[in-house]
């Protein structure tokens, strides 16, 4: 009883303090629902404000900021840069925002060359259960959502008073510590706390487009018929550059790669209606 007591103290004092918090989850998950042996893992950070929160790809940006810097030496030295195909490490490329206290939230996100800002309209309907577990140090309950066309578990804990968590997922009276979807594809687990100093923002600095989900789809599915387009012409000081006959046959061969790989994204945290 004076364990419980104790610890009960040391999480007042800890969530009470003002300092941000960063809660680290693993994210595991199944790209192709053709393959499902074939599980990814990748460390994402729920970044806390008293403003708001940021949900990215912890070895997305310890990667790109080692590349930044890589990049910055190369150009300063020689006046180029050579990117390799090794420089970027991590497969989660998207971030998410939420702003307090209405919880409006944003996926942020590239598509080709430009990074998009997209809203998110639809609310999240939690049906909180009456089934509790102890996942790690947390005491838990459950409960259930449909969002993005999965149906989603989340076990929440009201020792952290913070209605947050992995992806656009919030609104439960406490930080969810594990979400995973009905077919296990998507599974998020709570594996740290710690302070943090300043939210990270984009490394290379892209001027946002803003757009609505109806309007991002549209964009991922142009991108997807047609995965080269950025590349089949490319404006230079306003004049369009033609592609002569070997180069129009890499860039084919260039489209069914990326085609192919894309066929294999098939399982995606949000189900887009074809």
């Amino acid at each position: 009883m004076k364990l419980v007591t104790t610890f009960s103290f040391l999480l007042i004092v800890i969530f009470a303090s003002a300092q941000n918090k960063r809660f680290t989850y693993d994210y595991l998950f199944i790209p192709d629902s053709t393959n499902v042996s074939d599980v990814k893992s990748e460390l994402m950070n729920l970044d806390v404000t008293d403003s708001g929160s940021k949900f990215y790809s912890a070895t997305v940006y310890q990667s790109d900021s080692i590349m930044k810097v890589d990049l910055d030496k190369q150009l300063a030295a020689t006046g180029m840069i050579n990117v390799k195909s090794d420089m970027r490490k991590g497969l989660i490329r998207y971030s998410v925002s939420k702003k307090y206290p209405k919880y409006e939230v944003f996926l942020h996100n590239r598509i080709l060359m430009d990074l998009y800002k997209v809203s998110e309209e639809r609310t999240i309907d939690w049906k909180i259960t009456s089934e509790k577990l102890k996942i790690g140090e947390w005491s838990t309950q459950k409960a259930e959502a449909d969002f993005g066309g999965r149906h989603w578990y989340a076990w929440f804990t009201t020792d952290i008073p913070i209605q947050d968590g992995p992806y656009k997922f919030h609104g439960l009276p406490g930080l969810i510590v594990k979400l995973e979807d009905q077919t296990q594809s998507h599974r998020f687990t709570l594996q740290a706390v710690k302070n943090f100093s300043s939210v990270p923002e984009d490394i290379f600095g892209s001027k946002e487009i803003s757009v609505n989900s109806k309007q991002y789809n549209k964009l991922l599915k142009d991108n997807e018929n047609d995965p080269t387009k950025g590349l089949k012409q490319m404006q230079m000081g306003g004049v369009t550059m033609i592609m002569k006959d070997g180069q129009n046959a890499h860039m084919k061969d260039q489209e069914e790669r990326i085609k192919a790989r894309l066929k294999k994204d098939n399982n995606r945290i949000e189900l887009i209606k074809k």
